[in-house]
């Protein structure tokens, strides 16, 4: 059964500074350093004893999370540059208020739209995503887990659903610090969004109970009701 599993990092410095997101680069606060661990553990009651790779972006927010997870899983954390949030270009760095001044018209098609001398046109920030997934293998032998941003996850479901750029306006998939997202091909061949912006685990107490995440894919009820049979072309 092919598996992504996406985890957004957790609450970072920017969060609670005023600051804009995007490459403005700041690490976990005391609560992010919380949640990377609530978050490392549930990936690791879910897909302990799978064989896994980790890849991250480069962002300190993305990568000190990856850590965390890299210790709960054993795995050695591959930094992927393309999976950086939106580049924001001058605004990086900068409080919300001062990008609000630097920001440009507005312009159509919004794809194309350059909100700050620097930046990416939301096109470019697909391709820049979309052009790494590509690339990435996806086989039955192992769980890809990326640790990225909202903005770049945003950027990974439209893609693995096949949404064209162009329609996407007006459109989003909203994830939370520290959530879980799980991509998956379904026994009929198509890729499903299996799981989005899932944060249980930032409120539990204890995950003893969880199911681990191939166990309990296999033994959805719906995939055995609408199941194809094998020998379906």
């Amino acid at each position: 059964m092919t598996i992504i599993v996406v985890a957004r990092h957790a609450q970072s410095e920017h969060h609670i500074n005023g600051l804009t997101g995007g490459w403005t680069d700041t690490g976990l606060t005391d609560l992010g350093r919380r949640q990377a661990a609530s978050l490392a553990m549930r990936l690791k009651a879910e897909l302990d004893g799978i064989p896994c790779r980790l890849f991250t972006s480069d962002l300190q927010r993305a990568a000190q999370t990856a850590g965390f997870i890299s210790e709960a899983l054993n795995l050695e954390p591959q930094v992927v540059p393309s999976l950086r949030e939106y580049n924001n270009g001058i605004a990086a760095g900068r409080t919300v208020a001062e990008a609000e001044q630097l920001q440009l018209a507005p312009a159509e098609p919004f794809v194309d739209w350059r909100p700050y001398p620097g930046a990416e046109t939301w096109r470019e920030f697909y391709q820049r995503v979309a052009g790494w997934m590509e690339t990435l293998p996806l086989t039955d032998d192992e769980v890809p887990i990326l640790v990225s941003h909202g903005g770049a996850i945003k950027q990974i479901v439209t893609w693995w659903l096949g949404i064209d750029i162009d329609c996407s306006q007006g459109a989003a998939f909203d994830t939370a610090t520290a959530s879980i997202t799980v991509l998956r091909i379904n026994s009929w061949g198509e890729r499903a969004l299996e799981r989005l912006n899932d944060t249980a685990h930032l409120y539990a107490d204890d995950l003893a109970g969880t199911t681990p995440l191939i166990k309990r894919l296999a033994n959805d009820p719906f995939n055995a009701l609408f199941r194809r049979p094998q020998n379906d072309a």
